[in-house]
């Protein structure tokens, strides 16, 4: 008998989760243009943009936690507070907001994950990932390790990783991108004016340059490919200190640097008019058309 419950008593042990959790559901009514800030630190965070003058949370915490959240008809405010600050278990919060709402999240080690929000957006993580799918009037992007995946057309758009890699699919008419060892990727259709800055990062463009836009690109060490349409008007200035250039868009060839170091290049596409510059230190640069 004593062996028989043994038994019994390590079954119920190894089958018991590593912390309990509870669900909570809230709501809260706020306007179309209202201001919403979330604070999770550990988990996750998916937020979803619908046509409703409401605030809907779902959450699962661990036994212990609280969520908190008010406000009133032009913002709201919640936050997780967990019983163990020094070390806080995961809290998976789903929220739902008015699709043209001002939202700020910031978290920790949480994922944040956006879809359909055609306001503002100001989003910050430590290690976690952000995936925007939209096209919100701003974004604002921070990560510090994690990555940044952006899909659709913010009207403005600043993306900034330390050595997490950024990937934005879509078009814009003011962006800026900028890692330290993180690749960059951009993808999509039009673009106005488009600033890229990496250190040891890789670049890689592939869009359609505004008439009148300007386009910079700057690297330390990072290689920079940039692909245009076949009927782009374009200008492009390249200097690299240290490395080489590939010129597949004209037949003009790159010539020595100053001090014979390097190389640079004029050079024109089309009618000209897009302003394209491009600086390196010994990140080689290749120009070329999209496929």
């Amino acid at each position: 008998m004593n062996l028989r419950i043994s038994i019994l008593v390590a079954a119920v042990v190894f089958a018991t989760p590593a912390f309990a959790q509870k669900k909570v559901e809230r709501r809260l009514a706020v306007g179309m243009e209202g201001a919403i800030r979330i604070h999770n630190m550990v988990g996750s965070v998916v937020i979803h943009g619908w046509n409703k003058d409401t605030v809907l949370v779902r959450g699962t915490l661990s036994e212990g936690d609280e969520l908190h959240m008010g406000g009133a008809y032009t913002g709201a405010k919640m936050f997780v507070e967990s019983i163990n600050d020094r070390n806080p278990k995961p809290t998976r919060l789903e929220v739902w907001v008015p699709a043209r709402a001002r939202v700020w999240v910031k978290t920790a080690t949480a994922s944040i994950d956006v879809t359909g929000v055609a306001g503002g957006l100001d989003l910050y993580v430590v290690s976690g990932t952000i995936d925007v799918t939209g096209s919100p009037r701003e974004l604002n992007a921070e990560a510090i390790d994690g990555d940044i995946h952006v899909t659709g057309s913010p009207s403005w758009l600043r993306a900034k990783s330390a050595s997490g890699a950024i990937t934005f699919r879509g078009a814009s008419a003011d962006a800026a991108l900028s890692t330290v060892s993180g690749a960059i990727r951009v993808d999509g259709g039009h673009f106005e004016r488009t600033k890229i800055e990496t250190v040891t990062g890789n670049i890689t463009f592939a869009g359609q340059l505004d008439r009148s836009g300007v386009f910079d690109f700057d690297t330390h060490g990072g290689t920079v490919d940039i692909a245009v349409p076949e009927k782009a008007n374009a200008s492009f200035s390249i200097v690299t200190i240290a490395g080489r250039i590939e010129n597949l868009l004209s037949k003009t060839r790159p010539f020595a640097g100053r001090f014979g170091r390097g190389q640079e290049l004029t050079t024109e596409t089309g009618a000209g008019g897009a302003k394209v510059n491009v600086r390196t230190f010994k990140g080689p640069v290749t120009i070329r058309r999209s496929s």
